[in-house]
């Protein structure tokens, strides 16, 4: 069975955040602190849950070892190709945003591509 620093690299690999600077900007802590939960170092659970919400992995996989890495989707299969390194980062962005500035963010892509605001 492989190590939780293991299974963190691995997700991060597959999710295509190949530096952990990205992570760490994502999830708003330092890099060395990345690097410590990459040397299996102790992680909050909170930092555990933000974690795998970013990189959209199974917190028991993550913690574990148990189960598959999506399993925490309802589905048993992604369909769709895994998302682009701009998706994940705005998702990782999107949940330390506030009410007004992800209004604000909206305004502005919608203001510079308005096709997309009709979706």
């Amino acid at each position: 069975m492989s190590s939780r620093g293991a299974r963190m690299v691995e997700a991060m690999q597959l999710r295509g955040m190949t530096k952990q600077h990205a992570l760490a900007f994502a999830m708003g802590v330092n890099e060395s602190t990345v690097t410590r939960w990459k040397n299996n170092g102790p992680i909050s659970v909170d930092h555990a849950v933000l974690l795998c919400s970013v990189l959209d992995i199974s917190l028991d996989w993550f913690l574990t070892g148990r189960g598959r890495i999506d399993g925490h989707t309802t589905l048993p299969a992604r369909a769709e190709p895994a998302d682009s390194r701009l998706v994940s980062c705005i998702r990782g962005a999107e949940m330390r945003m506030s009410e007004r500035s992800k209004t604000l963010l909206i305004a502005f892509i919608s203001s510079l591509f308005p096709e997309v605001s009709e979706l």
